[in-house]
């Protein structure tokens, strides 16, 4: 596997497909440093664990996802960012705003599972499936100010979106 671009930290991300679309991010020793559980029901929901698997994040979305839109809230329940979703038949456009101020804007291709998010003119999250031989599983490269597990959550929001087309 190549080494992440300079400022990037690179993940490697297994999906686990079914009922909840869980994510596993592992290091670059494929050591668990979180873990999304994706939840079964009317509503898109997951909790993103850290690697001891205590609840750090949790994403809840709207019923039966109408308007596309989930919220990002700490362990606590406290919002800390809105993510929406744009529709397109070939590819994801969503943007996270977080209750800071901050905004993310994600762009990428569903068919080839190649995504790029970026924050005031740079980049901060990117995943690709190119590197990866293994079919569903993916590298992620995270600039080195991003908190992993709120990366991992807006991943999983990419396939939580996909899924309700």
């Amino acid at each position: 596997m190549e080494p992440a671009p300079e400022g990037m930290r690179r993940f490697i991300v297994k999906s686990k497909f079914g009922l909840g679309h869980d994510l596993e991010i592992l290091d670059d020793n494929e050591q668990r440093v979180c873990f999304v559980d994706g939840k079964v029901g009317v509503r898109p929901a997951a909790e993103v664990q850290d690697a001891s698997g205590a609840v750090v994040l949790k994403l809840r979305g709207n019923l039966l996802g109408i308007p596309k839109r989930l919220t990002l809230m700490d362990s606590d329940d406290t919002e800390l960012a809105t993510i929406k979703a744009k529709f397109s038949p070939i590819k994801n456009v969503m943007d996270l705003e977080a209750v800071d101020g901050r905004h993310w804007h994600l762009e990428g291709n569903i068919i080839e599972n190649e995504y790029t998010v970026t924050s005031e003119g740079r980049t901060v999250i990117h995943i690709s499936q190119k590197w990866m031989a293994l079919r569903d599983t993916y590298t992620m490269d995270v600039d080195e100010s991003v908190p992993v597990a709120r990366a991992a959550a807006f991943v999983w929001a990419v396939y939580a979106f996909r899924e309700q087309k």
